[in-house]
């Protein structure tokens, strides 16, 4: 049962925690938990509550608003003398608020939950934001050494009106800070597919897996935002020039790229196009052999953000360096293999399959090999056949991976889907969190966390974890629209609401783009029914349903969206077929709020008693 509480809700993370990650690698675990140990110290000596931590944030609340000030001054102190955390250059950012929340089994919830976070979001390492609710009820009764400065008015993100924020002076610590991130002016910039000049149309896996390699080294630079794969991949078919990329990804900047390769040598061709004027920022041209392709690409990175005047320190190219094979073989297999992969398809994980193979016989200690054979397992184990040797191939991939190379964030998330597809929720969790603290700008980390968090009932820490991967990958529709559900099956309606209105903005774009993505269509259906555009979600879903009627994961979100809709024989149809194509995991049908209007229906009930588990 929900109850309603006054309480003070203090969100807390680590400024340049990325940077930190990649400049400390296998030290980082153990800075990160004398981090969270002086944290919890001091909150207890507070009577603070942890309710949540995940990577280096911190979601904790106080009955009192004046110990909760007071502890988030101690340990900015702490962080601001001690010399572990003047060494390394630890810096601490965290925003209070003051409001009504739910609380449940699994924690607190609501909106004004979600506004303390993005009171953090907007503080600087050093600072603590406060909210006026909470600058109201301790302004009177602050310590000596404890002062409130009023910054302004301003509109958080998925808030319509401004509010007051307010800043915590602390003597004895630098209180001189830039005015909050509201809307930071980031450079952003979108990595297009490099095209292929050769002759031999398969050499096409180079030029994509040389651009996907810049966007992951890319997306490690502190202040600068990189279009996701799918996005500058999808608008590139569409033979926009730079100006309208611009306009279509929110970038200020465009890579552009051609490459040559014959009798082993390459010649790699990149312009970096400013959108606005449309004029080169800078551009280059390589002539190098297979082998020093990684030198090549680092040499790029490092040209383009001192073209954008961005903070690239030696560290994160050397720790993205070592996640590749020195093998040129290996590496190539690689490259072909995550091209197969990245088809999300049976054939081409059986073909990715392959590559990967083949890059292990070439290199046998490449982790990210093991991980793609684990994915490629998992995938299969989901979408082809359920059955249990495919999932112990995948067990053993993963396990492989990170035994080689314990500090790849990837090989976690690739044991994570494993754990997860066992029904081993708490460990699946363990390790998903774990990939987060090796690297916070891992997508699927968040996003997977998100998912495993949902399904054993997690809602609150859901919600949150889908916000964060959308944070690192703000155009991704799914994050923010699975934030939605969990926020709805809470009760925080309104935020709820507001979540999936950004989301399908999001995914109409990519719809644009990408008018046969399946999952973007059933999704933004989904959406729109709770948004009552009723008509227009089902014109979606059966375009949807036109393209891949045989699907089994889109036959049950089309179920789950028929039963929204209260059209009962239609969602009963689609979960039948789905069942029959290969979905067999219980604990979405069982647990899924979408089929609430369809759980008593003796189909449905018979439905469930066909299932069976078939991860052990």
């Amino acid at each position: 049962m929900s109850q309603q509480e006054i309480i003070t809700f203090l969100f807390s993370d680590i400024e340049h925690s990325t940077r930190l990650a990649q400049q400390h690698l296998e030290k980082y675990p153990e800075l990160l938990e004398h981090h969270r140990s002086v944290i919890r110290e001091t909150i207890k000596k507070y009577n603070g509550q942890e309710v949540d931590t995940a990577g280096d944030g911190f979601f904790i609340t106080f009955q009192d608003a004046k110990q909760a000030v007071s502890a988030a001054a101690e340990i900015q102190k702490k962080f601001y003398t001690e010399s572990w955390a003047k060494k390394i250059g630890l810096k601490v950012r965290m925003g209070l608020h003051t409001g009504i929340a739910l609380s449940s089994k699994t924690g607190y919830t609501g909106v004004e939950v979600h506004f303390a976070s993005r009171i953090c979001n907007a503080a600087f390492g050093g600072q603590v934001l406060l909210s006026k609710a909470t600058q109201e009820i301790i302004k009177d009764i602050l310590p000596n050494e404890l002062q409130i400065k009023k910054l302004g008015s301003y509109v958080l993100k998925d808030f319509d009106e401004p509010v007051e924020i307010f800043q915590l002076n602390i003597t004895g610590i630098i209180n001189d800070h830039n005015k909050p991130r509201i809307d930071p002016d980031e450079k952003k910039i979108a990595v297009l597919p490099f095209l292929n000049m050769s002759n031999d149309a398969e050499n096409e896996y180079l030029g994509n897996g040389i651009a996907e390699e810049i966007i992951i080294a890319l997306g490690k630079v502190q202040g600068l935002r990189v279009a996701s794969r799918s996005s500058s991949f999808s608008i590139k078919k569409e033979g926009f020039n730079a100006k309208q990329i611009g306009q279509k990804l929110n970038v200020n900047s465009v890579l552009e790229g051609r490459v040559k390769s014959s009798n082993g040598n390459t010649r790699i061709s990149v312009e970096l196009v400013d959108t606005k004027s449309g004029l080169n920022i800078w551009s280059g041209q390589y002539d190098s052999k297979k082998e020093d392709l990684l030198e090549t690409q680092k040499d790029i990175t490092r040209k383009i953000t001192e073209s954008l005047e961005c903070n690239l320190i030696p560290e994160q190219l050397d720790s993205l360096n070592k996640r590749q094979s020195k093998n040129a073989e290996a590496y190539d297999y690689y490259l072909r293999g995550r091209r197969f992969y990245l088809q999300f398809s049976t054939r081409g994980s059986e073909l990715a399959l392959q590559m990967f193979d083949k890059a292990i016989e070439s290199d046998k200690n490449y982790a990210l090999a093991y991980a793609g054979i684990a994915d490629c397992y998992s995938y299969q184990f989901q979408h082809k056949s359920r059955l249990k040797e495919t999932l112990e191939k995948a067990d053993k991939a993963s396990e492989k991976a990170i035994k080689l190379d314990p500090n790849l964030a990837e090989g976690y998330v690739s044991r994570g889907i494993v754990m997860s597809l066992r029904q081993k929720f708490p460990e699946a969790e363990k390790l998903f969190l774990y990939a987060i603290e090796r690297d916070p700008t891992l997508f699927l980390g968040w996003y997977h966390y998100g998912r495993t968090c949902f399904v054993v009932g997690k809602l609150d820490k859901a919600a949150r974890a889908f916000e964060q991967a959308n944070r690192v990958e703000p155009e991704d529709y799914q994050s923010i629209l699975l934030a939605a559900q969990a926020y709805d099956d809470i009760g925080s309606k309104d935020l709820a609401k507001t979540l999936r209105q950004r989301g399908v903005a999001i995914a109409e774009k990519w719809i644009e783009l990408n008018p046969g993505d399946t999952r973007a269509l059933y999704l933004t259906s989904n959406a729109l029914v709770f948004l009552d555009q009723k008509d227009k979600s089902k014109k979606l879903l059966q375009r949807a349903l036109l393209i891949e009627p045989e699907d089994s994961m889109l036959l049950y979100n089309a179920g789950c969206i028929y039963a929204l809709l209260e059209m009962k024989n239609e969602a009963l149809n689609c979960l039948e077929r789905s069942y029959q194509k290969g979905l067999t995991l219980r604990g979405w049908y069982e647990n899924d709020s979408n089929l609430e209007s369809i759980r008593n229906e003796p189909r449905f009930i018979e439905l469930l008693a066909q299932l069976k588990d078939y991860s052990q």
